[in-house]
């Protein structure tokens, strides 16, 4: 049986990601916009990750830190996506605090 690599679906995963799917890269010179694009998008991870909990609870997937850290990188490119703008507020990229802050 062929295991999943779930985890690689969210590899590079940030809001740049996200605006690249909006505008397009510079490189590509199409000047198109798709606004629906980074919402498609972060909804067929969404389904991936409920994909993913289905089989911890299963018993079938032992793999919880990679599926944590996949489900805040969806929920931190999201964020990030969602409030930045040209000439907005200057958000820490990103939000968590550092693992030393953290733990105190």
């Amino acid at each position: 049986m062929k295991v999943i690599d779930y985890a690689a679906r969210f590899e590079g995963l940030d809001s740049d990601v996200l605006f690249e799917l909006e505008y397009g890269t510079p490189e590509s010179g199409s000047g198109r916009s798709d606004p629906d694009a980074p919402q498609e998008y972060v909804e067929q991870l969404l389904i991936v990750l409920a994909d993913w909990r289905a089989r911890f609870l299963d018993g079938s997937r032992t793999d919880a830190d990679d599926y944590r850290r996949c489900l805040d990188a969806v929920r931190e490119a999201w964020l990030q996506y969602s409030f930045r703008w040209v000439d907005g507020p200057n958000l820490p990229y990103p939000f968590d605090l550092p693992r030393t802050e953290a733990e105190r």
